[in-house]
Formats: C-alpha cells, structure tokens, sequence
C-alpha cells in the first residue's frame, strides 16, 4: 500500500525574461538592432516539502500570433527547484524580435530527474516521477498563454520582464511507500506566464557569471551569464547596477560602495561573480545588494555546499540537505555531508560587514561553505584548503510557550527540516544549559512582540548563537506572527475529482466544498498546517484588491491565465457547467479568519476534463 501524505507538497518556480528584440532562434525572420527591445529571464521558488526536484529544461519557446517561433534557451538547462526558495536567478538575457507574443512553451526532461522528498523520521528519500497513468515520465511539454490571452509586445530599444511559473505546488501528488523509504510523485505540471511588473516584486533576484567589464564611473557592470551548472556557455550579458549600500565580498574581503567596485574592476575579465539584487521595473535596471566575486564563488576547481548545520563535533560540521557543487560544475544531493573547519577558516556574516569566526557556527545554523573535497568524501573548508563559510539566515517555525524578555518557543523546523534531525549538544555554556527544541530560547531585543500571545505560532530569521555560549538559544532578527504572513489553502479530489467541490462561485470570490475531499484539505502558513474541517466557517476565496492577480485554470498539458477575477470565474463557470470535474484547488494570500477569506492574488483550479497524451 501507499500513504499519500497530507501536506501541501511542491513549489512555484519563477522565470522573469528580460527581453532584447533580435533573434536567438526559430523562425520569424531577421531584425536589425533598432528593431531590438531586450528579455531577462530568472528563476525563483516557493517553500514547500521537497529537499530536491532537478529536472533538465531543454527548450523555452515564444510564440507570435502569426504563428513564428522564437526559441529563448541557448541550450539544455538542469534545474533543481529547492534552490530556490528566498531569490529568482537570471536564466538568460534573450534576444528576440520586436512585436507581439502571445503564448509561451516549455519543455522539461525527466528522464535524468533527482527528486528527494522528506519523510515520517525528517529523512530524504528518492521519489520517483510518473504521469497520471503511472508509467516513469520522460519529456514533458507544458504550454501557457501570456497574460490571460493578451499577450505582450517588445518594441524596439525597449526592456520587457516576463515572468513564467512553475507552480508545483499544485503540480505534484506525492505519495510514501509503506515503509517510508522511497515515494512516488504523480506529476502534472502547471505554467503560467504574465509580464505583470509586481506580482513578484518582494523576491531577490541572483545573477551569476564572469564579469565581462567594469564602469566605476557609471558605478555599473557587466556580466556574462552562466546560470546554474552552466560552465562554457553565455547565456547573454546582464548590467548590474551599485549604489552606496551594495556589499560586496571579493577573494573573502569585505567592501560596500565605490569602494567594492573598483576591488571588482582590479580582478579583471572572466572573474566569477554571483551578485544579489532587485529589478527596478520603473528605472529599468538591475540593482545589487551584495555582489560575490573571485574566491568567494565557486569556480574552477573549488567545490562547494550549502545546507544546515545538525551535529557539531569540534570542528567537525554535519550539514543536512546539502546541496553540493563540486569543481568541475557537478551538482548533487547529499542528506548529509561532513565539513572540516579550523581557525583560520574565513567566516561571514550575511547581512554584516562584522568579522566572524568558527566559534560562531552552531546547531541550526544555514551556511554555505567553499573548500576542496578530500579522499574521504569530506568538504575541507580548512585554512589549508582556503575554506570560506559564509553564515545564512535560519529559519524557525515553532509556537510560543513562554514570553518575557524575549521568547521562549517549542522547535517546529528549522530551515523546513524536521527538528529532530538537530543535536544540540554542546550548543550551551555548559551541558545543563544545552539548547532544549521544546524550551528555545530566543533573544528578540528590540523586536515588537505586542501581537505575539502564548500558543502563537511564529516563524524566526536570524542566527543561532555562539556554539557553546546559550543561552540565549539564537538571536532573532525578525519575528513574525504566522497569522499575519501568506496563507496557503490546498484542497484535493484527487484521483478521480468531484463536480460538487465549489459550492459558490460568482464574480466577487469562490466558496469550496470539502465534503467529498481527499485528504489534501488545509491551511498553510509558514509551514504550520490547519485542517479545514476544523474550522467553524469555511474560508471564502476572494481576489486581493489593488494589485494584479494570477488566476489559472488548469486542464490537460494546458493552462488559461486570468489577470480579471470575473473573467477566471465566467470561464471557470462554464467549464464545469460542460462537467468538468475539479480535483485540485490552491490559493495563496492574507487570510483573515473574522471575515472567513482569503484575499489572494494566485489562484489555480485544477480540472480533470481533458486528457494528458500518453
């Protein structure tokens, strides 16, 4: 037998497109540069429950009305969702005719796919991807509409931002086996594509690439893209703007401003740089915060990891969910890998131009980490090895048991790992004081708490503390009710779906049905789920006013895109009217739980109408 598990599993994967007019590819006909505009297209993801979903992405069409073809992928692409939870990365900057587009077309490669999900005991185990039918799935082309329709056009000279959505969430049935050790994941893609300016406006966007020129009097540079894997192939050239409040990390050394820019304009052409930034849809122009550059970006022969930090064993790491790069531009997947640290081991800070040390590497700490991998299949990120750690964010999600000075909470996850995976031994000042998940302590400072009541569940971003000095457990840089942050409601009628699911469905919102649902029927924030039966009053969906909106109706391979709420409900309205079954419905935005709604700007209403090809 298998158990379907009862979260909401998957995640949106972004692909912004910056837009040059030209041609990379297909038919369409030739165009001067004056005919040009310009297309950067990046990457981002969702939280959810896979720790990986690496699937190669071999061809990324755009379609005119005439029918021409532009092709906007310079070659195959591997992509593994999970890395990308907090940024987007730039796939490319494309080169394609002016005028007008209407409809957008992806090709995904399972046949090499590496797909881990986490299970009952907070483990990784192999998924394996089939279609509805469950045989193993292969090549997969996904079609979508732009802009509900619409479409958009590039003129000439002009900079456009199309934004395409992998939304695994509402893509991906999972399923353990019995024995907890392997799952099955049942995959039925869901795209969609919108040059809406801020729909994703709260994201990172990361740029990486060998820098190609410096203008320290324009305070700019230019970068050829390589995304991901990506080692000897430009995905075309990216102008990367600074200001006085960019970081900078260049061979290790802190820098910000004009300063970190002329460090970068001395390491000269081809020098590797990763750089973190936001587009400014209204300036046209991509600005960074924090720019990585030579030693400090795994090239070359460096290897690399990221992942959290579970067992401290003096200067013995082991991460969980290690996402390795190795040297040679190999990417895999290890639950657990063992780093190698000492004292003269470089540390940063992310968000600090503060020195660090080793001592500040504790349990729960995300880091990344760049060294050289030994004999034994260990990372040594030694002095020896020119071994740089750079300390992350972490994330807790847990609940309050105690408030005071600051918060005392009971461990839920720590960067959307199972607690349990976490030991905390010599985390205090001594044994006795040995951090305790279901008694946490958190120094808050200064941080408002007034909303925060005891039983709340709360999600925390900041840094565990000094390995061997807790209490204090971890030191908070932002603390957060959960009922105040994105919800997530996940209903499925899965396999066979239902005609009943919506009860109410009209031009100012939709009132689902859960009486005949699946086990899929729940709340999510921050991780923290609620099932909808439990709740007095069902929430109604509702379309979040003032802002554009992502509205979809999936059917087969296909995907209707809606910005107009009462167009998604008309079509919607029909469609089941024709029978059309619903099995699955997920909508994201701010629930308010006195008024039973959820305001939301992405909605996606799976139908069982249409049949996938075989």
């Amino acid at each position: 037998m298998l158990q379907r598990l009862n979260t909401g599993l998957g995640r949106s994967v972004w692909l912004p497109l910056l837009l040059s007019a030209g041609l990379l590819g297909g038919c369409g006909g030739s165009s001067s540069e004056e005919d040009t505009g310009a297309l950067y297209i990046s990457l981002t993801d969702a939280e959810g429950d896979f720790n990986q979903y690496a699937v190669d992405v071999t061809s990324l069409r755009l379609y005119r009305p005439n029918g021409a073809v532009v092709e906007t992928l310079p070659s195959t692409t591997r992509l593994d969702f999970t890395r990308y939870i907090d940024v987007s990365e730039f796939i490319t900057a494309a080169t394609v005719p002016s005028g007008a587009y209407t409809r957008a077309e992806i090709t995904l490669d399972f046949d090499e796919a590496e797909i881990t999900v986490e299970n009952a005991d907070g483990n990784s185990v192999p998924g394996t991807a089939v279609d509805r039918q469950g045989e193993t799935l292969g090549s997969l082309t996904l079609t979508a509409t732009i802009n509900g329709g619409e479409g958009f056009v590039i003129s000439p000279g002009q900079l456009r931002d199309l934004t395409i959505d992998f939304d695994l969430e509402a893509s991906n049935d999972v399923t353990l086996a019995d024995d907890g050790q392997s799952a099955t994941v049942v995959v039925k893609p869901v795209l969609s594509a919108t040059t809406q300016r801020d729909f994703d406006d709260e994201k990172l966007r990361r740029a990486r690439g060998l820098l190609d020129r410096v203008d320290t009097e324009n305070r700019s540079f230019v970068i050829d893209i390589r995304p991901f894997q990506v080692r000897h192939r430009s995905h075309g050239e990216l102008t990367v703007w600074t200001d006085d409040d960019t970081r900078f990390e260049i061979d290790g050394v802190a820098y910000t401003g004009d300063e970190g820019l002329s460090a970068l304009a001395a390491l000269g052409t081809g020098t590797p740089v990763v750089t973190l930034g936001r587009f400014d849809s209204d300036a046209r122009r991509y600005r960074a915060e924090e720019v990585f550059a030579g030693e400090s970006v795994p090239w070359d022969d460096r290897d690399a990891a990221r992942g959290s930090v579970i067992v401290r064993d003096g200067n013995r790491l082991t991460l969980l969910g290690a996402a390795i790069e190795t040297g040679n531009g190999v990417i895999r997947f290890n639950d657990e890998l063992t780093v190698l640290i000492d004292e003269s081991t470089r540390v940063h800070k992310q968000g600090s131009a503060d020195s660090a040390d080793i001592t500040n590497i504790s349990i729960g700490q995300h880091i990344s980490v760049i060294g050289r991998f030994n004999d034994e299949g260990e990372l040594d990120a030694t002095g020896n090895a020119e071994g740089v750690v750079r300390m992350k964010y972490s994330d807790l999600a847990a609940s309050v048991v105690d408030k005071g000075n600051g918060l005392v909470v009971d461990l839920q996850s720590i960067n959307n790992r199972s607690v349990s995976r976490f030991d905390f031994t010599g985390t205090g000042s001594d044994a006795a004081n040995d951090a305790d998940p279901d008694a946490y302590e958190v120094d808050t400072g200064t941080l408002p708490l007034h909303s925060i009541d005891l039983s709340d569940p709360v999600w925390i971003r900041g840094f565990p503390t000094a390995f061997g000095s807790a209490p204090p457990d971890f030191e908070a840089k932002t603390v957060i009710d959960v009922s105040s942050m994105l919800t997530k409601m996940l209903i499925s009628w899965e396999p066979d779906g239902s005609t009943t699911a919506i009860a109410e469905l009209d031009g100012s919102g939709l009132l689902p049905a859960i009486e005949d649902a699946g086990k899929l029927h729940h709340l999510k924030r921050a991780g923290v789920l609620t099932d909808l039966s439990d709740l007095q009053t069902l929430p109604r969906i509702v379309p979040q006013q003032g802002k554009p909106g992502l509205y979809m109706i999936s059917e087969g391979p296909t995907v209707s895109v809606f910005h107009d709420w009462s167009h998604f409900a008309g079509e919607l309205q029909q469609r089941l009217e024709e029978g059309s079954p619903v099995l699955l419905i997920t909508a994201q935005g701010r629930y308010d739980p006195q008024a039973a709604e959820l305001a939301s700007r992405k909605v996606v209403v799976r139908l069982g109408g249409l049949a996938w090809p075989l």
